[in-house]
Protein backbone atom coordinates (compact mmCIF):
# COMPACT_ATOMS: atom_id res chain seq x y z
CA UNK A 1 0.00 0.00 0.00
CA UNK A 2 2.87 2.19 -0.82
CA UNK A 3 1.83 3.91 -3.15
CA UNK A 4 -1.86 4.91 -1.51
CA UNK A 5 0.27 6.08 1.70
CA UNK A 6 2.91 8.37 -0.42
CA UNK A 7 0.23 10.66 -0.96
CA UNK A 8 -0.83 11.43 2.38
CA UNK A 9 2.49 11.41 3.50
CA UNK A 10 3.05 14.44 1.33
CA UNK A 11 -0.01 15.91 2.86
CA UNK A 12 0.98 15.45 6.38
CA UNK A 13 4.60 16.98 5.12
CA UNK A 14 2.13 19.98 3.25
CA UNK A 15 0.51 20.55 6.70
CA UNK A 16 3.37 20.30 9.39
CA UNK A 17 7.51 20.24 7.76
CA UNK A 18 8.58 19.52 11.34
CA UNK A 19 7.08 16.17 11.89
CA UNK A 20 9.95 13.77 11.88
CA UNK A 21 7.71 10.85 11.93
CA UNK A 22 6.22 11.91 8.54
CA UNK A 23 9.39 12.84 6.61
CA UNK A 24 10.85 9.17 7.91
CA UNK A 25 8.11 7.24 6.76
CA UNK A 26 8.29 9.33 3.43
CA UNK A 27 11.67 8.09 2.67
CA UNK A 28 10.76 4.69 3.46
CA UNK A 29 8.03 4.66 1.79
CA UNK A 30 10.02 5.64 -1.29
CA UNK A 31 12.40 3.51 -0.60
CA UNK A 32 10.00 0.14 -0.51
CA UNK A 33 8.82 1.56 -3.35
CA UNK A 34 12.19 1.69 -5.53
CA UNK A 35 12.91 -1.86 -4.42
CA UNK A 36 9.90 -3.02 -6.00
CA UNK A 37 10.94 -2.02 -9.06
CA UNK A 38 13.13 -3.88 -12.07
CA UNK A 39 16.51 -4.75 -10.28
CA UNK A 40 19.54 -3.03 -11.89
CA UNK A 41 20.73 -5.80 -14.21
CA UNK A 42 17.90 -5.89 -15.97
CA UNK A 43 17.86 -2.05 -16.66
CA UNK A 44 20.83 -3.42 -18.23
CA UNK A 45 19.31 -5.35 -21.12
CA UNK A 46 17.47 -2.68 -22.20
CA UNK A 47 14.96 -1.34 -19.47
CA UNK A 48 16.11 2.21 -19.04
CA UNK A 49 13.14 4.16 -18.18
CA UNK A 50 12.02 1.93 -15.18
CA UNK A 51 16.07 2.08 -14.04
CA UNK A 52 15.65 6.00 -14.10
CA UNK A 53 12.68 6.21 -12.41
CA UNK A 54 14.21 3.60 -9.34
CA UNK A 55 16.98 6.18 -9.38
CA UNK A 56 14.79 9.18 -9.16
CA UNK A 57 12.80 7.60 -6.29
CA UNK A 58 15.96 6.70 -4.10
CA UNK A 59 17.29 10.22 -4.34
CA UNK A 60 13.50 11.27 -3.47
CA UNK A 61 13.69 9.00 -0.93
CA UNK A 62 17.05 9.88 0.69
CA UNK A 63 16.43 13.29 0.88
CA UNK A 64 13.23 12.40 2.60
CA UNK A 65 15.36 10.42 5.26
CA UNK A 66 17.96 13.47 5.21
CA UNK A 67 15.08 15.91 6.26
CA UNK A 68 13.37 13.74 8.87
CA UNK A 69 17.37 12.96 10.37
CA UNK A 70 17.85 17.09 10.59
CA UNK A 71 14.70 17.86 11.85
CA UNK A 72 15.75 14.57 14.34
CA UNK A 73 19.02 16.78 15.78
CA UNK A 74 17.12 20.02 15.52
CA UNK A 75 14.35 19.63 18.01
CA UNK A 76 16.04 16.78 19.75
CA UNK A 77 13.90 14.16 19.11
CA UNK A 78 13.54 10.54 21.52
CA UNK A 79 13.24 8.01 19.25
CA UNK A 80 16.44 6.41 18.73
CA UNK A 81 15.49 3.61 16.83
CA UNK A 82 13.79 5.88 13.94
CA UNK A 83 16.84 8.00 13.62
CA UNK A 84 18.86 4.42 13.56
CA UNK A 85 16.94 3.24 10.69
CA UNK A 86 17.10 6.34 9.29
CA UNK A 87 20.87 6.22 9.36
CA UNK A 88 20.72 2.91 8.06
CA UNK A 89 18.38 3.90 5.19
CA UNK A 90 20.94 6.76 4.12
CA UNK A 91 24.19 4.75 4.61
CA UNK A 92 22.45 2.04 1.70
CA UNK A 93 21.28 4.95 -0.50
CA UNK A 94 24.59 6.65 -0.45
CA UNK A 95 26.46 3.18 -1.15
CA UNK A 96 24.40 2.95 -4.00
CA UNK A 97 23.69 6.26 -5.34
CA UNK A 98 27.10 7.75 -4.43
CA UNK A 99 27.09 10.85 -1.53
CA UNK A 100 24.29 13.60 -1.71
CA UNK A 101 25.15 16.82 -3.34
CA UNK A 102 26.97 19.61 -1.06
CA UNK A 103 23.75 21.86 -0.20
CA UNK A 104 21.99 17.87 0.96
CA UNK A 105 19.12 18.07 -1.55
CA UNK A 106 18.62 16.53 -4.69
CA UNK A 107 17.78 17.71 -7.80
CA UNK A 108 14.12 19.11 -7.88
CA UNK A 109 12.18 16.54 -9.85
CA UNK A 110 8.21 16.99 -9.91
CA UNK A 111 6.41 13.89 -9.44
CA UNK A 112 3.68 14.82 -11.54
CA UNK A 113 1.97 17.87 -13.05
CA UNK A 114 0.73 20.71 -10.18
CA UNK A 115 -2.27 20.84 -12.04
CA UNK A 116 -3.11 16.98 -12.24
CA UNK A 117 -2.37 17.11 -8.08
CA UNK A 118 -4.69 19.68 -7.45
CA UNK A 119 -7.55 18.21 -8.70
CA UNK A 120 -6.60 15.03 -7.64
CA UNK A 121 -6.69 16.61 -4.13
CA UNK A 122 -9.98 18.27 -4.81
CA UNK A 123 -11.41 15.01 -5.66
CA UNK A 124 -10.43 13.10 -3.35
CA UNK A 125 -11.93 15.93 -0.86
CA UNK A 126 -15.00 15.82 -2.71
CA UNK A 127 -15.09 11.96 -1.76
CA UNK A 128 -14.45 12.71 1.51
CA UNK A 129 -17.19 15.70 1.93
CA UNK A 130 -19.56 12.98 0.11
CA UNK A 131 -18.93 9.99 2.59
Amino acid sequence: MEAEALPVLERLVAEDDSSIEAWYLGGWCLELLAGKMVPETEAINGNTTQYAEKTKLRKSSRDWLLNSLKLYALLDYEDERLKEHAEELVAGLNQELGPPPEDGAEEEEDWEDDDDKEDEEEEEDEEMEEA
